[in-house]
């Protein structure tokens, strides 16, 4: 039988899981973000041995990732954690965001392991651990709640040897879990693909920093600072400069996401309006330019009252997701011009992609072909 201690931190969790689903039904896009460089001040974290400091790592990629954002994305709100080298709570991280209503938290950390070989780059979400491995990662970020002032009455709700903690942290992790693991996905595509970095997988464990924050929250461990040439890398400006860029290339495909499924949602007694009448086509080598839209975790009707009344949008599947597209064009400056007609019609993410024979491909290499 759970004590009278436990059923109220259990009542608690629900209330935080039913504001949370409200504020999750009500989100039309992203707009905020908030970027948690992890420890500072006090606390150095990793300690590589070369005595480099995941503190500082962590807060340089931070800055350098906030500012790929506020450059591409005017539209987007940084936020941060700490901007310089200060040491914070864990709970007044995801307090910051909370109170900020951000869209999404993304924590940048750097690991450490007794095995010296181990390297690669990880995210984590909220969940329970798998493996003692994970659980080993939760307690070491977790550490940093015994650095605090009066941690045993802040972290009261939360203690990692209790079990009926972990059943409110089974209730929790469920509100934003499909929205976490779309963009730590994203983040260990985005640095496999394009940097060749061993790929360690998504993982779930009990890290406080995101048990607390009420929107998509992923902690990233973008390496090892125990092995020696990771170390040299992510202490570099160019290893910095290279993590910093995929993350980003992460949160841009991720706000396409978000942007597009929120904004693909229309009441449906909203009329279609006259489409632009597009000329004869004539597609040299297959090449066809559209304009996506929006995408999707499920499929959407391709009805013109779920696209904000614009018809003849098509679907198509990509990495998992429902993509939406309109236009099938032989020039790309005639989407271009699609394109900012659809921005004008409310789909402010709206980009150019490019089929051959109705295959998805690079959009340098469709203007290649384009011109033969």
């Amino acid at each position: 039988m759970l004590n009278a201690t436990a059923k109220k931190r259990i009542f608690s969790v629900f209330l935080t899981l039913l504001v949370s689903m409200l504020s999750l039904q009500a989100q039309i896009a992203l707009r905020k973000v908030v970027i948690d460089p992890g420890h500072g001040g006090k606390d150095p974290g990793a300690i590589g041995p070369s005595k480099v400091q995941e503190k500082d790592v962590a807060l340089d990629v931070s800055l350098k990732l906030g500012k790929l954002i506020e450059e591409n994305f005017p539209d987007v709100q940084v936020i941060y954690t700490r901007s310089t080298d200060v040491f914070i709570g864990l709970a007044e991280r995801a307090q910051v965001a909370n109170k900020a209503s951000a869209d999404l938290f993304i924590s940048i950390h750097c690991n450490a392991a007794d095995n010296k070989q181990a390297m690669g780059i990880e995210s984590w979400v909220l969940g329970l651990h798998k493996s003692e491995a994970a659980l080993e990662v939760a307690k070491k970020e977790n550490a940093a709640i015994l650095m605090e002032d009066d941690h045993e009455t802040k972290y009261q709700d939360f203690d990692p040897r209790d079990p009926d903690s972990y059943i409110g942290l089974a209730l929790r992790q469920n509100v934003y879990l499909d929205q976490s693991l779309k963009f730590a996905n994203f983040v260990q595509i985005e640095a496999v693909r394009d940097l060749k970095r061993n790929d360690r997988g998504v993982r779930q464990a009990g890290f406080m920093v995101l048990y607390r924050a009420t929107m998509p929250a992923v902690l990233l461990e973008l390496g090892f600072l125990s092995h020696a040439d990771e170390e040299k890398y992510l202490n570099s400006e160019k290893g910095k400069k290279e993590l910093a860029e995929q993350v980003y290339d992460a949160f841009a495909t991720y706000k396409r996401s978000v942007d597009g499924v929120s904004g693909a949602l229309k009441n449906e007694n909203q009329s279609p309006k006259e489409e632009t009448k597009q000329p004869e086509q004539n597609f040299v080598n297959g090449v066809q330019f559209c304009v996506q839209i929006a995408s999707s975790s499920e499929s959407v009707a391709v009805l013109p009252q779920n696209f904000k009344g614009v018809s003849g949008v098509e679907e198509y599947k990509d990495g998992g997701l429902y993509k939406y597209t309109v236009g099938r064009l032989a020039k790309f400056a005639d989407a271009k011009l699609l394109q900012k007609e659809m921005i004008e019609r409310g789909f402010e993410s709206s980009f150019v992609v490019a089929f051959q024979d109705g295959e998805r491909i690079d959009l340098k290499k469709a203007l290649d072909l384009a011109k033969k």
